[in-house]
C-alpha cells in the first residue's frame, strides 16, 4: 500500500524527481528509491518534459541465465552494474536462507506513464557543472560507505513519471520448467495479467500449484496513485470475470495519478561515481571499488547448484518397471476373460435362471477389472504427463473401492455376491501389485537423490575449507606451520576429488535408472 509519507515528489515540482541520485532498495518496485538531492537546475533550460500517458502491462521472466537483476541493469541501461540489483532483484525463494536449488522468477508489472523527464543540453553533457556544494562538500567529508547510504549509487538522465504495480512470484525450478511452463501455471492460478492481487505488501511463501515439493514467494509492491484499488483483482472461483478486470482496474487506478503522487520509474541511469569523480579522482575509485565489492558479494549469495528433483513420470520408468506393468496387466486380463466367460456360461444354462442376479454381478466384476486393466496400460504407455505419484494415488483410490465391492453380502448366505467378490479381490490384488511396485521406482529415485543433495552439500563445505586455507596460509609465521597446513590443504583437496568422482557416478547411476 502506498504510503503518502513516502511519495518521493511530495511538495516538489514534477520534474525535481531527475534532480537526486538514488539508492538501490528491495522494498521498491523499481529497485531504486530517492537518495539525496545532487543537481541545481532551470527546470524550464536544462530537462525536457514531454507527456506521455500510457498503459501497459507485461510478463518478465527470469531464470539462472538471465536473472531479475540482469533486467533491471538493461531496462536502466547500466548494464555493466547489473550485479547492483542482485541483492534488491532477488532469485531466492527464502530471504532468510540460502537456497540449494535453482529458481525461476516472473514479474507481472503494471506500469501507467504520465510524463517522461529527460535530461539536454550541458546538464545532459556535463552534468558536473550543476552539481550542489552539499554535493562536493559530501565527497570530500564523508567515506564511502556514507555516500552510498546518504546519496546514492547511481544518477538519472531520463525517467518517468506515473505508477507502477508489481507482483513477483519466485520459484523452485525443476530442469524440465521453462517461460512457457510456469507462464501458464501463473495464469491458471492468478489470471492472465497474473495480477490477482493479496491483501498486503507483505511476502508470502507457499507452494507451486503444479508441485508441492517445490516452495515459491510472492512479493506484492504498487506505488502511485490510489494502489489500494489494485486490491479489486481477486482470484475467485466464485465470479472468474474479475481475473479479466486487470485493464479496467488499470484505468480507474491512472485517473488518480497526478502531480502530487507520481512515482518515478523507468530510469536511464549512470553510476554516481562518474560525478564523484570530477570532484574528487581518488574518492571515486575508492567508491567504485567498493561498491563492486560489495555488489559481488550480493551476486555470490544466491548460487544454486543443482535443480529441483522433477517429479517422477511413468514414461519415464524403466524398462523393466514397464515389463513388469505390462506382464501384471496381461496375465490378469487373461484371469477375467475367463472369469467372465464362466459367469457367462451359467447365464447361458436354462438351469441356472434362479441365480441370475449373482452371475450378472461376476461378469460385471470381470469386465470391469477389463476395463481398468486397459486404462492402466494407456496410462503406464500412452500418457507422457501423468506422474508416478498421480498414478498411485488414482490406484489407491480404485483399490479402495475393489475392496468395498468384494465385501458385498447379498442374496441369502451371500450367494449373490460370492463369486463377484471374489473377483474383486483379485482386481484388488493386481492393483495393489502395480502400487508396490511404482513404489519402489520411486523410493529408490529419491533414495539416489538424497544421497546426492547430501554429498553435493558436502563438497560445498570442502571448498570453503579449501578457500579458507589458501586466504589464511600467508598469516602463518613458521615453515613447519606451513608445511602442516599445505598437507592439510592437500587432503582437503583429495577429498575433494574423490567427492566430485563419486557424485559423477550417483548422477550416471540416475540416469541409467531414469
Amino acid at each position: 500500500m502506498s504510503d503518502p509519507s513516502k511519495s518521493p515528489l511530495t511538495n516538489e515540482s514534477v520534474w525535481s524527481a531527475i534532480c537526486y541520485a538514488y539508492k538501490v532498495d528491495p522494498y521498491s518496485p523499481t529497485f531504486l528509491s530517492k537518495g539525496d538531492e545532487i543537481f541545481k537546475i532551470d527546470g524550464t533550460n536544462n530537462i525536457s518534459i514531454s507527456s506521455n500517458k500510457t498503459i501497459d502491462m507485461k510478463l518478465q521472466y527470469s531464470d539462472t541465465d538471465f536473472t531479475a537483476a540482469h533486467w533491471a541493469a538493461v531496462n536502466m541501461k547500466v548494464e555493466g552494474q547489473f550485479k547492483a540489483f542482485s541483492g534488491a532483484a532477488s532469485m531466492a525463494v527464502e530471504t532468510t536462507e540460502e537456497s540449494k536449488y535453482h529458481t525461476v522468477r516472473v514479474d507481472a508489472i503494471g506500469v501507467c506513464t504520465k510524463n517522461c523527464i529527460t535530461t539536454k543540453g550541458p546538464f545532459r553533457t556535463h552534468p558536473e557543472n550543476f552539481l550542489t556544494e552539499d554535493f562536493r562538500t559530501a565527497v570530500n567529508e564523508l567515506t564511502v560507505e556514507e555516500i552510498e547510504s546518504r546519496i546514492g549509487v547511481f544518477y538519472p538522465i531520463k525517467l518517468q513519471l506515473g505508477g507502477m504495480v508489481k507482483r513477483s512470484y519466485i520459484m523452485e525450478a525443476t530442469e524440465e520448467d521453462n517461460e512457457s511452463k510456469i507462464t501458464a501455471e501463473l495464469q491458471a492460478s492468478f489470471g492472465r495479467e497474473c495480477l490477482g492481487a493479496s491483501n498486503s505488501n507483505t511476502l508470502k511463501t507457499g507452494n507451486r500449484s503444479t508441485n508441492k515439493n517445490a516452495k515459491v514467494r510472492h512479493e506484492w509492491k504498487a506505488e502511485g496513485g490510489e494502489v489500494d484499488l489494485w486490491f479489486k483483482v481477486w482470484l475467485s472461483d466464485a465470479d472468474q470475470s474479475e481475473l479479466s478486470s486487470a485493464m479496467k482496474v488499470a484505468k480507474e487506478w491512472a485517473d488518480t495519478i497526478d502531480a502530487s503522487n507520481y512515482y518515478p520509474f523507468d530510469f536511464e541511469l549512470r553510476p554516481l561515481w562518474e560525478l564523484i569523480e570530477k570532484v574528487d579522482a581518488d574518492k571515486a575509485k575508492k567508491f567504485r571499488l567498493y561498491l563492486e565489492e560489495k555488489w559481488e558479494k550480493d551476486a555470490n549469495r544466491h548460487l544454486p547448484t543443482m535443480f529441483l528433483p522433477a517429479k517422477l513420470r511413468v514414461i519415464q520408468l524403466s524398462d523393466a518397471s514397464k515389463r513388469f506393468i505390462a506382464n501384471a496387466c496381461n496375465s490378469h486380463k487373461e484371469v477375467l476373460v475367463e472369469e467372465s466367460a464362466k459367469a457367462q456360461n451359467h447365464l447361458d444354462h436354462l438351469l441356472h435362471f434362479v441365480d441370475k442376479r449373482g452371475y450378472k454381478r461376476w461378469r460385471k466384476a470381470a469386465e470391469s477389472g477389463k476395463k481398468e486393466v486397459i486404462q492402466i496400460r494407456e496410462l503406464v504407455f500412452n500418457d507422457p504427463d501423468i506422474t508416478v505419484e498421480d498414478l498411485i494415488e488414482q490406484l489407491e483410490v480404485r483399490s479402495d473401492y475393489r475392496f468395498v465391492e468384494s465385501k458385498r453380502y447379498l442374496g441369502i448366505w451371500g450367494n449373490d455376491s460370492k463369486e463377484s467378490n471374489r473377483v474383486e479381490k483379485l482386481n484388488k490384488d493386481f492393483l495393489d501389485e502395480i502400487i508396490k511396485r511404482l513404489q519402489t521406482d520411486l523410493t529408490s529415485r529419491f533414495s539416489v537423490e538424497e544421497w546426492h543433495v547430501q554429498l553435493d552439500e558436502c563438497e560445498k563445505h570442502v571448498n570453503k575449507s579449501v578457500q579458507w586455507f589458501d586466504e589464511n596460509l600467508s598469516d602463518v609465521e613458521s615453515r613447519g606451520r606451513k608445511a602442516d597446513v599445505s598437507r592439510a590443504i592437500e587432503q582437503v583437496q583429495s577429498i575433494q576429488k574423490s567427492l566430485s568422482g563419486l557424485l559423477k557416478r550417483l548422477e550416471t547411476e540416475f540416469e541409467n535408472h531414469d
